[in-house]
């Protein structure tokens, strides 16, 4: 019958290339991970597609753009028959291919995390496997040189894993997972000086931190809190509030970004995002969405959409933002490369 060939053609299309969300945002965007191919889609008014491919080298699993330069970490404990992971920078080329430039040992194994910083001209990694943060001078956009390896480990809960590392203006702050500790840096003379050590509950340990205003917001991994800290003049941080993130007790918590007021956090096991509503400085929880997959290691927000990479199902899902009330609705997913970890918009 017409009612049953409709809903053939629209069971169809769920599974085609091109999802439809009715929304007005527009980009391209990038899906990396622990494979040796970079998927390319574009959102056009609101519209995924998936554009095609990049072949790259293996475990490119975080990603920044600046200006026609890509910039990525090579997740790895050796590259090119050195000992350690690199960072490398890639160019477009005329033809739409991703051509590497150059690249740098990192002088420590498995980077979890890269951070450009043009103010200083420096760049930094955080070297989850190595328990280390690599300081790399930087000129003309090109790598340049080690100039520090900042080593951590002594009274920690377990090894060190620094994951992320998070500035504003002169103040730098290392995330470090092993340690349960946010270690807070200045930039002086182009290396970083200790400040200070924030700790935080043990055995939480506090993997990606977002902060906007003076606030500073973490996810953390090993038990489902996130926290808020205020940041203070000195960029020291002092906490003030611990909040429930996913409900799933055995709950891994994965990305947290600040988006038009709200604070947006993904965790792993049963796929979720949860959403805070940002007033007065505080956090309220206002919302958790249960996504299509269990593994929502990466998110990326561009206006009124989000994107989430699921490792384990090997797909990314398109979330709806209501720019009124800050809230979630699910959207389909499409195909990416194996085991994506990275998902991000570039221009």
């Amino acid at each position: 019958s017409w009612v049953a060939l409709a809903l053939v053609l629209c069971v169809s299309h769920i599974h085609s290339k091109t999802l439809h969300q009715n929304k007005a945002a527009s980009g391209r965007a990038l899906v990396a991970g622990y494979n040796s191919e970079i998927g390319v889609y574009s959102l056009n008014d609101g519209v995924l597609s998936r554009d095609g491919s990049w072949p790259v080298d293996p475990n490119l699993t975080w990603w920044v753009q600046a200006g026609d330069s890509f910039y990525a970490i090579h997740e790895v404990g050796d590259y090119n028959g050195v000992s350690g992971g690199a960072a490398s920078r890639w160019k477009l080329d005329g033809n739409g291919q991703l051509n590497q430039v150059e690249s740098i040992s990192l002088q420590s194994v498995y980077p979890a995390h890269l951070l450009l910083d043009a103010d200083h001209n420096l760049a930094y990694t955080a070297n989850y496997g190595g328990g280390a943060v690599t300081v790399i001078s930087m000129q003309s956009g090109a790598f340049q040189s080690v100039v520090q390896l900042l080593e951590y480990g002594d009274g920690c809960r377990d090894a060190s894993h620094p994951h992320q590392i998070v500035r504003r203006g002169d103040f730098v702050w290392v995330i470090d997972l092993g340690c349960d500790a946010i270690y807070t840096y200045r930039v002086e003379a182009g290396q970083l000086s200790h400040i200070t050590t924030t700790p935080v509950g043990a055995g939480y340990g506090p993997r990606h931190m977002a902060y906007v205003d003076d606030i500073a917001i973490v996810a953390c991994e090993l038990q489902s809190h996130v926290l808020v800290f205020d940041i203070n003049a000195d960029g020291s941080l002092t906490q003030k509030q611990d909040l429930g993130f996913a409900t799933n007790e055995g709950n891994k918590g994965a990305e947290v970004l600040v988006h038009n007021g709200y604070v947006y956090a993904s965790s792993r096991v049963v796929g979720v995002v949860v959403v805070y509503k940002i007033e007065d400085n505080q956090l309220t929880r206002i919302q958790e969405l249960a996504l299509d997959g269990t593994w929502p290691r990466s998110i990326a927000i561009k206006d009124d959409i989000m994107l989430a990479a699921d490792k384990e199902g090997n797909s990314v899902q398109v979330i709806n933002i209501d720019a009124a009330s800050g809230m979630l609705s699910g959207g389909g997913s499409l195909e990416t490369p194996s085991a994506p970890a990275f998902v991000m918009f570039f221009e």
